[in-house]
């Protein structure tokens, strides 16, 4: 690791992963990392905690993942990781973290310590009941959900402006970006509360939440069709679409395309494949078909996302 005081930036290339790290302490109790990391080689690693060393720091963060698996998440202990997902930690957790070879990995993490935390979020306004229950949970000290909400785009390539142009840290602007993520935070977790407030058991979500992981992993395939899925999963296909509708607020089919397009933007934009070859990749006939259902969901032909 080398580390550059100025730029308050580490760097690393070892024979397992490249990449830089960001750090800066904000105001006391509270940091802010970024990390833009490629993984040569599996690599899978456990923190090591000094039990004379005191450890009281939480962590929030945004995590964008890149692989060569058309799986949209990983699992590891009792944990399901989204590949674009936020992740929420107390202090001290025993986890253990994979990455795959050939991934990219860029993170935004904020780090504060329970005095922070009691002062700054948990007299706010807007936090949420169950992230209360959370935090009074013993047993539970991790979480992670899919990192749907658009409203946190313009804030990513803020942090990612800020950290890759700045000679050192713009603690102001940092510190602004950093409140902001805070709010988009809580605010999503309220949402999802709202959206999950309607009763539906705990067995129902379970099992809907399966569905959407099998469905982020078919992508590249067409739609399954709301028969095959409820035959799969053991459920009536009328319950299922009430029961998606419910937690996801869309249609099952629309979250489909939806996140099929999200990844097709993706692809065009960060590699050289004609759009014909993007267009067969996600299992479309012919370009026109493709073309047409990617300006439904992005209101641009795919042929224009280079030109921007």
């Amino acid at each position: 690791m080398k580390n550059d005081e100025e730029r308050q930036l580490l760097h690393s290339d070892t024979p397992f992963v490249k990449g830089d790290f960001h750090y800066a302490e904000l105001e006391k109790g509270l940091w802010i990392m970024s990390s833009e990391m490629f993984y040569k080689n599996n690599v899978s690693f456990k923190p090591i905690y000094d039990n004379f060393l005191p450890v009281n720091y939480y962590f929030v963060s945004i995590n964008l993942v890149e692989n060569s698996y058309n799986k949209g998440s990983y699992e590891f202990n009792n944990f399901k990781i989204q590949n674009n997902s936020i992740s929420f930690s107390k202090p001290r957790i025993d986890y253990i973290n994979y990455h795959f070879k050939n991934s990219k990995e860029i993170m935004y993490i904020a780090y504060f310590d329970e005095a922070w935390l009691k002062k700054n979020i948990m007299e706010s306004l807007v936090i949420p009941v169950s992230f209360n229950e959370f935090l009074l949970n013993k047993d539970k000290g991790f979480f992670n959900y899919s990192l749907t909400n658009k409203s946190f785009e313009p804030l990513i390539q803020k942090f990612s402006n800020l950290f890759k142009n700045s000679t050192k840290p713009n603690l102001f602007e940092l510190k602004k970006l950093t409140y902001e993520f805070f709010t988009l935070f809580l605010l999503s977790l309220k949402k999802n509360e709202t959206l999950n407030s309607n009763n539906l058991k705990p067995r129902d979500r379970f099992k809907i939440e399966k569905i959407e992981h099998y469905l982020l992993g078919k992508l590249h395939d067409k739609f399954p069709g709301i028969e095959h899925i409820a035959m799969k999963y053991k459920i009536s296909p009328t319950k299922l679409k009430q029961d998606f509708k419910t937690l996801y607020d869309c249609s099952i089919f629309n979250f489909f395309q939806q996140k099929k397009m999200d990844l097709a933007y993706t692809v065009i934009k960060d590699s050289n494949l004609k759009i014909k070859e993007v267009s067969s990749k996600f299992s479309y006939e012919n370009v026109s078909k493709f073309s047409k259902a990617f300006y439904k969901h992005h209101n641009i032909l795919p042929s224009d996302i280079r030109k921007q």
